[in-house]
């Protein structure tokens, strides 16, 4: 790894276990991870953020009581240049544009770049769950929306009675259609237990985040738009995130191993970082 970014000894040691889990012992990580990617840099964002916002709010407080009347609408345009359009400050919003600049890079870089010869199959079988819940979201939705047209064209044509009557028919109907179709009208409103999320970031764990980091040397070396003070100012904050990661080991990196399913054995070709 790059000495712009180097990882620790204990982070190293998860990665060499790790490879050795899945290499030698034939087994996969159990997914979706118990902490997510994407849940570990919220927590690293939340953790940046909070001290700004309670600085913000501290500076605020006291600006305000030392502000005159006559001083307020320039102290609102330095406030309203100083805060972002959530409140955040300008400094927070650097952190999370690299949070969410580096959720993005895994989703990308992970398929290409991040995964073991071993893992290939087990993140072919998870497109293929994402793949086939989209297409049944998609008919669920169709199948409501067609429901819902159906149920308005009974009150319509009831409606030509009395009010009460009308008003007792629409309720009877939906209520006959509740009891009739309970699974479609609860698949409807929300994902069942299961549901896989969409991005990758959301699916794997920290471990393959440490992959990443071996990767993004290179890749920041390699862009022609980044500049040497840019790549000096990531690396700044990559490295905070790499510190924080070591001081929360225990609670970010809760991956659990299992062994691989039929059609989950190793189909050849490279593994991540050359192995």
């Amino acid at each position: 790894i790059s000495d712009q970014l180097t990882l620790p000894f204990n982070l190293k040691k998860i990665l060499v276990e790790e490879w050795e889990v899945i290499a030698q012992c034939g087994m996969v990580h159990n997914l979706p991870s118990k902490v997510s990617v994407r849940e570990a840099l919220d927590s690293y964002l939340e953790s940046k953020l909070a001290p700004l916002l309670k600085k913000h709010d501290e500076d605020t407080k006291r600006s305000g009581s030392e502000t005159s009347v006559t001083e307020g609408d320039e102290q609102m345009q330095i406030n309203e240049t100083s805060l972002g359009s959530n409140g955040e400050t300008k400094v927070g919003k650097e952190w999370i544009e690299m949070v969410e600049g580096i959720a993005l890079f895994f989703d990308q870089a992970l398929p290409v770049h991040l995964l073991f010869a071993e893992e290939r199959a087990q993140y072919s079988s998870l497109r293929r769950q994402i793949l086939a819940q989209r297409r049944n979201s998609a008919a669920a939705a169709k199948a409501a929306v067609v429901l819902s047209k159906h149920h308005s064209s009974e009150v319509a044509t009831n409606e030509i009675g009395e009010s009460e009557q009308t008003a007792f028919l629409a309720s009877d109907n939906c209520n006959a259609t509740a009891q009739d179709n309970p699974a479609q009208l609860s698949s409807a409103k929300s994902p069942p237990a299961n549901f896989l999320p969409e991005r990758m970031s959301e699916i794997y764990g920290c471990e393959h985040l440490l992959r990443l980091f071996l990767r993004l040397p290179g890749v920041v070396a390699e862009a022609p738009t980044i500049s040497g003070e840019k790549s000096r100012r990531i690396f700044s904050k990559l490295g905070d995130l790499v510190r924080y990661l070591q001081k929360n080991q225990s609670k970010l990196f809760q991956s659990s191993f299992r062994k691989t399913l039929p059609g989950e054995s190793r189909r050849g070709g490279k593994t991540a970082g050359g192995k």
